[in-house]
C-alpha cells in the first residue's frame, strides 16, 4: 500500500518505521525544512513504550528511566507515591523521559532518507474517487498538493501534522483546537558536577517529582544523561501572555513559596530558555476523516498534558493504524484495494481509538491536576498504600490502551 504521511513528528516518524517495517511504501511529508528537533522532553509510560516496540523502535535505551513518581503539596509535603513498576513487570515494558531531539532522531534514523520530504507543508487534498492513484491502476487514492503546487498521490493520506493540522481542516474541520486557559513552560537542563542536592537525587535515580498549589503544577523528571526536564503549569490568567515575554523572573516570583527543588529548578530557568506551550482541547468525533484519509495524534485529539499522554496516544494511533493496514493488505484477495474495504477499516481503526482517547481527554479537559489539593486530599491522600496506588494506574493506563489490549481493527 501507498501511504503519504502529513508531518514528520513523533506519530508520523513512529507509524513511518512500522509501515515501512511492514512492507508498505511510505512518503512523509514535513512543512519544516529539517528535522523539528526542539522541545525539551517527551515521557513515555508503558503502553507508550510498548506501542513503539511493536513500531519496530523500542525506546528502552532512550532517555531515563522513571520507577516511581512522586507526588508533594507546594511546600514539600508528601501526598503520595506510584510505583510504575507493577506496570512495568506486567507489560514488560519500562517508563523513560526522553529529550525529544533524541527520540525524534531515533525515528528518523529507522527510515530511508527519501521517505521524508522537507518544506512540503500541505496545500490541498482531495480524494479520488475511481480515478488512477499513485499506481497508475483506476482504483481512487489521495491527491496532495503541497505549498510549492507539488501533488502526491497515494492509496491513503494520514493527517500527523499537529493540533493545526492542514488534513484535519480539509477533511473534518477548520475549528480550531480551543485554549483552556492553562500554560506550560518547560525546557530540558543538563546539570552540572556540583549540582543541587536535590536535582541531583533525580537526574541520578529512577524517580520523577511533581508539586502542586496555588501558583500551579511543577514537574521534575531525569531525562539521561544527568539531563533533568523540569515544567511549570500556570493559568494563562496568572501571568503575561505574549509568546516572546521572558517568563524566569515571573515565574520566580509566582513560585517562591514552593519546595527547595523548585526553587533549585527555578534557577535553571534563569539560563536556560523555557518554552511555553498553551495547553488546547479538540473536539473528538467519532469519525476523524473521510474515504482514504484519516488523522493521527494531536491533529485528531488535542488535548492538556496534565496526564502525559500525548506522545503515548499518538504512538497508540502509530500503532493500531499500522496493523490496520498491514491487516488489510495481506487479507486481500487483490492487490487492487477495495476502496469502500479502505475506507471502512480506517472508520473502524478511528472508532477504536476514539473509545481509548476519549477516556484521557475527560481526564485532562478539566485541567484539575494543577489545582491545589483540598484538605481532604491532604489528610487522606498520604494514607493510600502504594500497592494500591499501583494497581489502579495500571487499570488506568488499560483502559486508555489499544496495544497493551491487543486490539485489531473491527469493521
Amino acid at each position: 500500500m501507498d501511504v503519504l504521511i502529513a508531518g514528520a513528528g513523533i506519530g508520523g516518524l513512529a507509524l513511518a518505521a512500522g509501515l515501512t517495517r511492514s512492507g508498505h511504501h511510505v512518503r512523509v511529508l514535513e512543512r519544516a525544512p529539517i528535522l523539528r528537533t526542539s522541545g525539551s522532553g517527551v515521557t513515555l509510560f508503558s503502553n507508550g513504550t510498548a506501542a513503539a516496540a511493536g513500531l519496530g523502535v523500542p525506546m528502552e535505551h532512550l532517555g531515563g528511566p522513571v520507577d516511581r513518581l512522586s507526588f508533594h503539596t507546594h511546600d514539600g509535603a508528601r501526598l503520595w507515591d506510584l510505583d510504575l513498576t507493577r506496570l512495568h513487570r506486567r507489560t514488560g515494558h519500562i517508563s523513560t523521559c526522553v529529550a525529544r531531539r533524541d527520540l525524534l532522531e531515533h525515528l528518523a534514523a529507522t527510515l530511508p532518507e527519501s521517505v521524508i520530504t522537507f518544506d512540503a507543508a500541505v496545500r490541498d487534498v482531495h480524494v479520488l474517487t475511481g480515478g488512477p492513484n499513485s499506481a497508475g491502476d483506476g482504483r481512487g487514492g489521495v491527491s496532495v498538493v503541497d505549498v510549492h503546487g507539488v501533488e502526491h498521490r497515494g492509496d491513503v493520506l494520514v493527517g500527523a501534522d499537529g493540533y493545526a493540522s492542514a488534513v484535519r481542516a480539509h477533511v473534518l474541520s477548520d475549528v480550531p483546537a480551543h485554549r483552556t486557559g492553562w500554560v506550560t513552560y518547560q525546557g530540558l537542563s543538563t546539570l552540572p558536577e556540583q549540582a543541587d542536592p536535590e536535582l541531583e537525587r533525580i537526574v541520578t535515580g529512577r524517580r520523577g517529582a511533581y508539586f502542586v498549589g496555588p501558583a500551579g503544577f511543577v514537574g521534575l523528571m531525569p531525562a539521561g544523561g544527568r539531563r533533568l526536564q523540569w515544567w511549570f503549569d500556570v493559568a494563562e490568567t496568572n501571568h503575561a501572555t505574549r509568546p516572546d515575554d521572558e517568563p524566569s523572573g515571573e515565574l520566580a516570583a509566582r513560585f517562591t513559596d514552593y519546595a527547595a527543588p523548585v526553587q533549585a529548578a527555578l534557577a535553571l530557568t534563569a539560563s536556560e530558555s523555557a518554552q511555553r506551550f498553551p495547553h488546547v482541547l479538540h473536539d473528538l468525533p467519532r469519525t476523524w476523516g473521510v474515504g482514504p484519509v484519516t488523522l493521527l495524534g494531536d491533529a485528531a485529539h488535542a488535548f492538556p498534558p496534565t496526564q502525559a499522554q500525548g506522545a503515548n496516544q499518538a504512538l497508540e494511533d502509530a500503532w493500531l493504524l499500522n496493523r490496520t493496514l498491514t491487516d488489510l493488505a495481506e487479507g486481500a484477495a487483490s492487490p487492487v484495494m477495495s476502496p469502500d474495504a479502505l475506507s471502512s477499516a480506517l472508520r473502524g481503526f478511528e472508532r477504536g481509538r476514539t473509545r481509548r482517547v476519549a477516556r484521557v481527554r475527560r481526564l485532562t479537559a478539566s485541567e484539575t491536576t494543577n489545582a491545589a489539593p483540598g484538605p481532604v486530599v491532604r489528610a487522606f491522600a498520604p494514607r493510600i498504600p502504594p500497592a494500591l496506588s499501583a494497581r489502579m494506574y495500571d487499570r488506568l493506563i488499560h483502559r486508555v490502551s489499544s496495544v497493551l489490549n491487543d486490539e485489531r481493527t473491527a469493521d
